[in-house]
């Protein structure tokens, strides 16, 4: 079982497990050439900071370098500014974007000046901040005056299936576990949800726009679902994932099966 810390924001966790290498983040990213209709989350999301390329860009938990990439592939021309907590990740993300700054940096803590970027993005990263009102004050402040935040994050229904599955099966071997929290003490609700995101970043932000992109994955076979599911920080803290995995393997259908996905992108000046 996980320990006292919550895995969602536990530093040694999201750098040394979850995180350490990009493997975990492309076994989801991945599951997403299922996806019907197709969201190119990357060129939505820039396509809504409406970048003229000479802006000073500054991408906070980039992760592997998705966004970063998709700068590139625009031809960007403004500086580039890659941040994370993960030397893994951005390990990976220079091999994506090599172009991009990559610095090593704690989101409640950014080594950046005030007012240094034009656009800030911070994609599918405030989960994993354990102060997020600093992580949104940080956003803010190294954010120009007029400038733009860009802030995606997903929704309660997001995926709801998958962790419900997981929780059925669970409870098939004993097991209990809250599908969007976690088990015994990591099941406080250190998570953030799209709306929760939006009333959190209209205590520091003049505007928050929300935009929502909903769709479906049309997962063929079991596979990719337990690639997924093995990925998580929720399978990873049972204690046993390959007893966890089989238990859902015995609940998957052997066809085709639907995922609802819902995330949003919230705008913020």
């Amino acid at each position: 079982m996980a320990g006292k810390s919550h895995t969602m924001t536990d530093r040694g966790y999201l750098t040394q497990v979850q995180y350490l290498t990009d493997a975990n983040l492309v076994a989801r990213q991945s599951i997403y050439a299922y996806q019907r209709p197709r969201i190119d989350l990357v060129e939505t999301v820039l396509d809504l900071a409406a970048l003229t390329g000479a802006e000073t860009v500054a991408d906070v938990g980039c992760g592997n370098g998705m966004y970063l990439a998709g700068l590139a592939r625009r031809g960007h021309r403004g500086r580039v500014l890659g941040l994370d907590l993960s030397v893994g990740m951005l390990q990976a993300a220079s091999g994506r974007a090599p172009g991009a700054a990559l610095v090593n940096a704690d989101a409640a803590r950014l080594p950046l000046a005030d007012g240094q970027a034009d656009v800030t993005l911070a994609m599918h990263m405030l989960y994993h901040v354990p102060d997020k009102q600093a992580a949104a004050r940080e956003l803010r402040r190294i954010t120009r005056p007029g400038g733009t935040v860009l802030v995606v994050l997903n929704d309660d229904d997001h995926q709801l299936q998958l962790r419900q599955l997981l929780a059925s099966a669970a409870a098939d071997i004993g097991m209990t576990v809250d599908p969007l929290y976690g088990w015994g003490l990591d099941a406080a609700p250190a998570g953030i949800r799209l709306g929760g995101g939006a009333e959190l970043l209209a205590t520091v932000f003049a505007v928050v726009q929300r935009h929502d992109f909903a769709s479906e994955l049309r997962v063929p076979d079991p596979q990719p679902a337990l690639d997924y599911l093995r990925s998580m920080r929720l399978t990873q803290a049972s204690g046993d994932p390959d007893r966890l995995l089989a238990a859902v393997a015995a609940r998957l259908p052997a066809g085709p099966f639907t995922i609802t996905t819902h995330c949003g992108c919230l705008i913020c000046r």
